[in-house]
């Protein structure tokens, strides 16, 4: 079976839409560490402030500070029986106009896989040694566990989906504005 890194197309006509940071009381990397998460606010949907420099393109994906997936990419994946994703809502708001925009929500990806076949992966590991950069990656399908889609362990910035559920995403056309890049092809530089 096949592996995608699953993110947003940065480069594309009209611009990609990007965040402007996240208000205080939340803190991104929490929101890539595969636990339950609880509503960012209570009553409200988040409010989220988007970069000055924002296209006017709106794809399914807006990657950045946070992961905000489109609400039709989201019910396309509880259709197929996604069960390992948290959804919240938010407000995305154009900070010189004022407009604002429901379409997306915040995900939670919940679960971390440690399935990078280290053996057969190819990284440059950083002066330091307390890290590297993939040159090239390969996951190792035993232990996918048989989720669809998922956070890397050893980069969890990196979400990975799967054949069936990228075959589904493109029978149901909510891949727009999306780049599916197979981990042999991948590298961080």
């Amino acid at each position: 079976m096949s592996f995608y890194i699953f993110r947003q197309k940065t480069l594309i006509k009209g611009g990609a839409a990007a965040l402007d940071g996240v208000p205080d009381n939340v803190d991104p990397s929490e929101w890539i560490q595969g636990k339950i998460m609880t509503a960012p606010t209570n009553k409200e949907p988040l409010m989220l402030d988007l970069s000055l420099e924002s296209g006017v393109f709106r794809g399914a994906i807006i990657d950045g500070f946070l992961t905000l997936y489109h609400k039709k990419l989201c019910k396309v994946l509880t259709d197929f029986g996604i069960d390992n994703i948290q959804y919240f809502p938010v407000v995305l708001r154009n900070q010189e106009t004022k407009k604002v925009e429901h379409d997306y929500m915040l995900v939670n990806i919940v679960g971390l896989l440690d399935c990078v076949d280290m053996d057969k992966s190819k990284v440059n590991w950083w002066a330091s040694g307390m890290g590297f950069d993939f040159v090239s990656m390969e996951i190792d399908k035993a232990k996918v566990q048989g989720l669809p889609i998922f956070r890397l362990k050893d980069d969890p910035t990196k979400v990975i989906i799967d054949e069936r559920l990228k075959q589904h995403l493109e029978k149901n056309k909510v891949l727009v504005g999306v780049q599916l890049i197979e981990p042999k092809n991948y590298s961080d530089w």
